[in-house]
């Protein structure tokens, strides 16, 4: 697990893959320097490569992107301990929801100091959150409120989980399992255990690939089909059941910066007619995130599990379904995200510590909220960030260091 802030920490024998190329820039930013702003009201971004100066007390999870947002998280708890604030979900989340900017806006609405950091991992599934917030973080490294931002496709139990099982078949895993106290065996449920141990080594060498082909990437995402193309082929290999591609593809961003504060910041506007010259268009029917959608499974298994255990910890739990475009709501995604939202309500209306805000249909056609048909740019990001600093279902209340929870 990660180490509390408190705890000297140890060294961790980190695998090549998951190693950072952070170089040594303290996260320490103060709340109210408007420094840390441009003038046109955004976050100043900060390259990945001049982050931190840390390295995961983890082993590899078989993702680099994964790898280095813990250790980016690790060196936020080092300096600051937890977040009042935790985003969480999947690219999504990460590219959807600025820190800096809800941070500055909840300041303006009378919740100062309230200290927040983007957790997104791409790829994160209902199991990987739940993996996150009960296995990996410590209870001293949680945070008083979660956001969790993301959709439909988060919650698809119909389809194969590459990313979880991914992660459950790591080297990262094996060592939360050794250190995890006997009294927490019980927590590790038969869909973990299904996992064959057989996938480790493949999909280790399968993401080294990806990681060190896709560090060569030019703005224009040149020869991209060679690489789709082998990652499928891999992927059969692998995980004969799985559908691919393996990587989202269509959405690697090719101007992106990483924030101190875990946030991705992309500058790209999206533009049908150019996107569209460069990258294929997958209906929805072909869409392998929605294959055989089914939100009654092991996803949604996941999610009770999340709330049990937040519900104990009285930390609430805010849903938020990001926006999609009308490019990417085709009548088949339409169908699936209507029994999405309609199944959230309803978990939400029996479950009041599981607040739903459904913000999927308010840009269907303001494309330049978007980086990609599904995905918001830092435009969309700050958007959606006053939305909800202003939103009075949110308890950002409790979320005020210092706050008392009911």
């Amino acid at each position: 697990m990660l180490r509390p802030a408190a705890e000297p920490v140890p060294t961790v024998s980190i695998a090549p893959s998951a190693a950072t190329p952070y170089s040594g820039v303290s996260l320490r930013r103060s709340i109210g320097d408007e420094q840390a702003f441009t003038s046109d009201g955004f976050t100043q971004s900060v390259p990945a490569t001049a982050a931190i100066a840390t390295a995961s007390p983890f082993a590899t999870f078989n993702s680099r992107q994964i790898d280095e947002q813990l250790a980016l998280y690790h060196q936020h708890m080092l300096e600051f301990g937890a977040p009042d604030v935790l985003i969480v979900g999947s690219s999504r989340a990460l590219r959807g929801i600025d820190p800096s900017a809800l941070q500055r806006s909840l300041a303006a609405s009378g919740y100062a100091n309230v200290r927040i950091f983007n957790l997104g991992l791409n790829g994160a599934t209902a199991q990987v959150i739940d993996l996150l917030m009960q296995r990996i973080l410590t209870t001293d490294q949680l945070p008083r409120l979660i956001i969790w931002a993301d959709g439909a496709r988060a919650f698809n139990s119909g389809n194969v989980d590459v990313t979880f099982n991914g992660m459950v078949a790591s080297e990262g895993y094996r060592q939360l399992e050794e250190s995890a106290p006997i009294a927490d065996a019980s927590r590790s449920d038969s869909a973990i255990a299904s996992v064959s141990s057989g996938l480790s080594e493949g999909y280790q060498d399968l993401d080294r690939w990806l990681s060190d082909r896709l560090a060569g990437f030019s703005a224009a995402h040149r020869d991209r089909d060679e690489v789709k193309s082998r990652l499928q082929a891999a992927a059969k290999t692998i995980l004969p059941a799985a559908p691919a591609p393996v990587a989202d593809l269509e959405n690697l961003p090719s101007q992106g910066v990483l924030n101190v504060d875990g946030f991705l910041s992309i500058a790209l506007r999206f533009n049908p007619v150019t996107y569209y010259q460069e990258f294929a268009r997958v209906a929805g029917a072909y869409d392998s995130d929605y294959e055989n959608f089914q939100l009654q499974g092991r996803q949604s298994i996941a999610l009770d599990s999340l709330l049990q255990f937040t519900r104990d910890r009285q930390i609430p739990v805010v849903f938020v379904n990001l926006p999609l475009t009308d490019e990417y709501l085709d009548a088949t995604r339409s169908q699936y995200e209507q029994q999405f939202r309609e199944f959230m309500t309803a978990r939400s209306l029996n479950q009041s510590d599981l607040i739903f805000r459904d913000l999927g249909q308010i840009w269907l056609t303001q494309h330049d909220n978007f980086s990609d048909p599904s995905h918001l740019n830092r435009y969309g990001a700050y958007e959606i960030t006053q939305r909800l600093a202003q939103d009075p279902m949110i308890p950002w209340a409790q979320a005020v260091p210092n706050a008392i929870r009911p």
